[in-house]
């Protein structure tokens, strides 16, 4: 069964990038003990150099990170996946419309603008943005950029699909090519399954 398991977790008071970085690789490091594979902290691969890669950690399984503000999420999944996180922004919402503007797809642009919640539907687009970058990064097949990735592959005959979770201005997107995808979350956070209609 494909399965991915997560942390969510605050990092303390404002740290830096390399201080998230670092928790990060602290919690992978647990995931990966939980399956049975010690993967000790000094050994992850440095930061900025992509997918965080341990030498212990081998196929099928893959660690992904991805931290924003205070919060980390780290995972560890039998499959490819690709997860994000994003904290809404004030100055965002200023300037909502031109950033919608950079979305590649004249539906979902549609679809946002026209959302109960603009911002919160944009916040959902774009994670799901980073999240398929990743998840086609992992796979050795890297888009030329984020935006040369596509949401209408989230479709209901797509060849990705998605989970989203969204609460008090956060939003966590993953995305994968496994249909079921057993994903065991601490806190435990309810993620819904999603096709781009439902932005």
């Amino acid at each position: 069964m494909a399965y991915l398991d997560l942390i969510f977790a605050q990092t303390g008071a404002a740290p830096d990038g390399a201080a998230r970085s670092q928790r990060g690789r602290e919690l992978l490091s647990l995931l990966a003990k939980q399956q049975g594979i010690d993967c000790h902290i000094d050994d992850w691969s440095p930061r900025g150099s992509g997918v965080p890669r341990h030498p212990a950690l081998k196929a099928p399984y893959q660690a992904s990170l991805s931290h924003r503000d205070q919060r980390v999420l780290a995972g560890v999944s039998n499959v490819p996946v690709g997860i994000d996180i994003e904290h809404a922004r004030a100055r965002h919402g200023t300037r909502l419309s031109a950033l919608v503007e950079h979305l590649p797809e004249p539906d979902v642009r549609r679809a946002i603008l026209k959302a109960d919640d603009p911002l919160a539907a944009f916040y959902r687009a774009w994670t799901l943005h980073e999240a398929l970058y990743k998840l086609a990064s992992v796979s050795d097949e890297t888009p030329a950029s984020l935006f040369s990735t596509r949401l209408s592959r989230l479709a209901t005959d797509g060849d990705a699909h998605a989970w989203l979770w969204q609460s008090k201005g956060w939003t966590i997107s993953i995305v994968s090519h496994a249909r079921d995808l057993g994903i065991h979350c601490l806190p435990g956070l309810t993620l819904r399954k999603v096709v781009t209609a439902s932005l």
